[in-house]
């Protein structure tokens, strides 16, 4: 499941103080709409991806992973850019690197 940044304010963040800071405090598999109302709101898109497949995120997009056999993943940063950065520090995160 993949979500623009655009929808930060729906995704129930952990704040800024928190060791997992910018990651969504809801379950996606199984949200507590009583508890994070917002969510219910959220607009994403399913993406399912077949052996071979690669999947490009640019930076700050949300993401859940959902696997149904073995599988292996592989982050890397492949440079900075300003995209989506306006919906990001109006969830009050700026996440450039210094």
């Amino acid at each position: 499941m993949l979500a623009s940044p655009d929808q930060c304010l729906n995704m129930a963040l952990f704040n800024r103080n928190h060791p997992s800071a910018r990651h969504s405090e809801v379950s996606w598999s199984n949200p507590d709409l009583e508890r994070f109302p917002q969510f219910a709101s959220a607009m994403g898109n399913e993406v399912i991806l077949e052996a071979g497949d690669a999947l490009y995120l640019p930076n700050n997009w949300f993401h859940h992973i959902i696997s149904l056999e073995l599988n292996f993943q592989c982050n890397t940063r492949s440079g900075w850019g300003d995209e989506y950065m306006q919906e990001i520090r109006e969830c009050g995160f700026d996440t450039k690197p210094s």
